[in-house]
């Protein structure tokens, strides 16, 4: 599948995933707090790493 984002779109998907980065998986902790996991889906950091590279190219 491939799908075109504008640079607004593509800007916040990639803060979106650099923060997942830093952070990992937010998981809630007791009822209402949260903690980072610090776990990080290897399939998302893929991703960030292909859209860098892309548009390195791009550019």
């Amino acid at each position: 599948m491939q799908i075109e984002l504008d640079e607004k779109e593509r800007k916040a998907l990639l803060e979106l995933l650099k923060e997942h980065l830093y952070y990992g998986w937010i998981e809630q902790e007791g009822e209402f707090g949260v903690v980072a996991s610090g776990r990080v889906s290897p399939t998302l950091e893929a991703l960030l790493r292909r859209i860098k590279d892309a548009t390195r190219r791009a550019a």
